[in-house]
């Protein structure tokens, strides 16, 4: 009887603590938005794209007054992985800038399968600095 009574515990203890490690989906979250450049001084003129060699097209405002760059053709030729945009801008002034910055990720705090399995993510603004 006693034997029966520690096997019932022992179970309880093992099927209430789990495993230990949690398995996670075989999901990959890519993020198709749109990357927002963010300037020191309003900017004359703006030209972007993704690539490496890529060759850079205007940009415009948008109606709420955001520098908006579409991961779509003329600024995306596939197969690219945007890990950086490559922006050319001038601002009244004549400052310039022409260079590839990088571009980074968070999180939306959105997590389908638990924290520790990570979730759908989103490019934070890239701030253009003119020099």
């Amino acid at each position: 009887m006693l034997l029966g009574a520690v096997a019932v515990v022992l179970a309880l203890v093992m099927f209430s603590r789990g495993s230990g490690s949690t398995v996670c989906p075989a999901i990959g979250y890519a993020y198709v938005g749109d990357v927002e450049l963010v300037f020191p001084q309003d900017p004359v003129s703006v030209a972007a794209c993704f690539g490496e060699g890529c060759t850079a097209a205007a940009v415009t405002r948008s109606p709420d007054g955001k520098w908006l760059v579409p991961q779509s053709q003329p600024y995306l030729v596939p197969p690219v992985s945007v890990t950086s945009v490559y922006v050319e801008a001038a601002d009244s002034s004549g400052a310039r800038i022409a260079s590839a910055l990088p571009i980074v990720t968070e999180p939306t705090g959105e997590y389908p399968y638990g924290r520790e399995c990570g979730g759908p993510v989103r490019f934070k603004p890239v701030q253009v600095p003119f020099g």
